[in-house]
């Protein structure tokens, strides 16, 4: 990998080497990852048999020209490790640093080798808990994939809301609570009274999640502009009045800049204007705005939390952001996963503002999805 011998380098290659050895199988895989499916075999799935078998011995590891995978996706990072090292050096804590390594050891080695830090004994029934809360057989049918969103409780979450979506939104936003860094005290989390910037609305799993958070005297805005992902996220807020009056709908794309006019095709719930997806599909518009511009013209007194997952359009959005960066310094929640080079540019733009952030990372699934960077203002 070069010269660099930054304490990124060190661990990461530590970590490759380590990982070498490993051949996980279903263990390691999940089943509702729509991304990429598992694909089994015989040799496969007898190696990983043994392996677990051989806990702490000899491992047992084929030829199938997995280690020429990895020097091919190592040297598709090498430049990026200069600014990696950057991200890992403004981590605020041990976990962050040590999430940051094994997320890119995933990204290099695949679920074959690597694990990531979720995969734990207690990972799987609280799957199976997610599963459980599916309340009748009432359902939503999307043309995305042919998706079936189920209706779920989540009372016994603690959450007194109902709604459809997939097992794997219940597991990672009310289960593993994928915008919440409860390893630092205090976490780093939407509070009573906050108001909330939503960016990326999908189905409304976070619209809830944030209104019932923030409570009576909070309010959150949720951004989003995909047709069918609109139906559904209206559909679940008429089924939460409780919660419906905190929360506002704002169809539009969150960008750099306010009045421009995008194209993008839909794509249920990867619906982006960054990356083409069309693939056959008709091509819409939409209209964009600015946070900056959203808060002027809202008059709002404040923004307290500001969570991103729009889909590789994270750090365009945060530079129509700088403004109310700068004068609330909100906590942050945003995702990096979309795009590698995020990992460097999106920590790199926000420590250099200058509004005295400590930044926190943390990873909620199993595969490469849904990698978050906490920001929250230093105190003193």
């Amino acid at each position: 990998m070069g010269a660099d011998d930054s304490a990124f380098t060190v661990e990461l290659m530590q970590e490759l080497m380590r990982s070498m050895t490993n051949w996980y199988g279903p263990e390691n895989w999940d089943p509702d990852n729509i991304a990429d499916r598992y694909k089994s075999s015989l040799k496969s799935s007898v190696v990983s048999r043994l392996n677990r078998l051989l806990t702490g011995k000899a491992a047992v590891v084929p030829v199938d020209g997995a280690t020429e995978d990895v020097i091919r996706n190592v040297s598709r990072i090498r430049d990026m490790l200069g600014g990696l090292s950057r991200t890992y050096d403004l981590l605020a804590d041990e976990y962050s640093k040590a999430t940051l390594v094994k997320v890119f050891a995933y990204r290099l080695m695949g679920h074959k080798k690597v694990k990531l830090p979720l995969n734990t004994d207690s990972y799987w029934p609280r799957r199976a808990l997610a599963r459980s809360l599916i309340k009748g057989r009432d359902s939503i049918k999307l043309n995305f994939h042919n998706f079936v969103l189920n209706r779920f409780d989540l009372r016994e979450l603690g959450y007194p809301i109902e709604f459809y979506t997939m097992a794997g939104g219940v597991m990672v936003i009310f289960i593993v609570k994928q915008y919440e860094y409860g390893k630092r005290k205090p976490a780093i989390k939407a509070q009573a009274g906050d108001y909330v910037i939503d960016a990326g609305g999908g189905w409304g799993d976070t619209a809830l999640y944030f209104a019932s958070e923030v409570g009576e005297q909070g309010k959150v805005y949720t951004f989003e502009f995909t047709p069918e992902n609109l139906e559904v996220l209206s559909r679940n807020i008429e089924l939460n009045p409780q919660l419906a009056e905190r929360g506002e709908i704002v169809r539009k794309a969150l960008w750099e800049r306010s009045g421009e006019t995008l194209t993008f095709s839909a794509h249920g719930p990867a619906t982006s204007v960054v990356f083409d997806h069309r693939n056959g599909r008709e091509t819409q518009q939409v209209t964009t705005v600015s946070i900056d511009d959203f808060v002027r013209e809202r008059k709002l007194p404040r923004v307290d939390f500001i969570k991103m997952d729009i889909e590789g359009a994270e750090l365009r959005a945060l530079k129509g952001a700088e403004e109310t960066i700068r004068a609330f310094r909100p906590e942050l929640a945003i995702s990096l996963y979309h795009k590698e080079e995020d990992f460097v540019e999106i920590p790199a733009y926000l420590d250099g503002l200058g509004v005295g952030y400590e930044f926190f990372l943390d990873h909620f699934t199993i595969y490469s999805g849904e990698t978050v960077l906490f920001a929250t203002p230093k105190v003193g």
